[in-house]
């Protein structure tokens, strides 16, 4: 197995989970459009993308960027708070809707703490308005995709020797065939690499402060490639 592994992979290992998680909202809510954006920077200077549709969607629609705190899906991402609304032509929220009628959900992607994006449902006007069930619902399955998206990361990983080696000097040929075939969860393999890494940093003469470092750069790479991968989905349909 070569140690390098393509952007390419990666970015399909990502659209497979986002992919996975649209078609779940809108297997499981029946509405009208979902979409998944991802956002690109931290902060305020965050900027939204959409990174998986079900249903139709214009190409401005599609190619559309939202900045932080702009809009419902900026104002959403940066309060880390869903926002539901019965019938967007008499909304009378602070921040507007974007002129479409019906009912839709805005809900927060969370991951460990972070906020990845936003998930929108939206019904077409005539339709029955979403319940606080259909909120829930969205709520719980949102929480499915920030975990699906961190498996997909974690796949990407483990396709590299370090990992493999360190699969198999933690559980052995076990640990390695469990994460294969979906069977392990991601903390323990992001243990299990922990714990690899670590060893192999002291043994190489690193320091504490040295390996603290490292660590932090790893937790840095590892969330920028979501932010990043919204930005390329953008690109590639421009």
């Amino acid at each position: 197995m070569s140690e390098g592994v393509s952007s390419s992979q990666e970015r399909g290992l990502l659209q497979e989970a986002l992919d996975r998680v649209a078609d779940a909202c809108w297997v499981r809510l029946p509405c009208e459009r979902v979409t998944v954006m991802l956002a690109d920077g931290e902060g305020e200077q965050a900027v939204l993308g959409i990174a998986a549709w079900r249903g139709q969607l214009g190409e401005e629609a599609a190619n559309a960027r939202v900045r932080s705190g702009m809009s419902v899906a900026g104002g959403v991402y940066a309060s880390g708070r869903v926002r539901r609304v019965a019938d967007g032509e008499h909304d009378s929220s602070p921040v507007p809707t974007r002129g479409e009628g019906g009912s839709f959900i805005c809900m927060p992607l969370p991951l460990d703490g972070r906020v990845l994006g936003v998930i929108n449902v939206r019904r077409r006007a005539g339709e029955p308005a979403f319940s606080e069930v259909d909120e829930t619902l969205l709520d719980c399955l949102a929480l499915f995709a920030g975990k699906s998206l961190q498996a997909a990361q974690l796949a990407f990983l483990v396709r590299s020797e370090f990992a493999q080696r360190a699969l198999q000097g933690e559980g052995g040929p076990e640990a390695v065939s469990a994460f294969v075939h979906g069977e392990a969860q991601p903390a323990q393999v992001a243990r299990m690499l922990a714990k690899s890494f670590y060893r192999e940093m002291k043994a190489a003469g690193f320091g504490n402060n040295q390996i603290v470092g490292a660590a932090g750069e790893i937790i840095d790479q590892l969330s920028a490639s979501l932010r990043k991968h919204g930005q390329r989905m953008v690109r590639s349909r421009s």
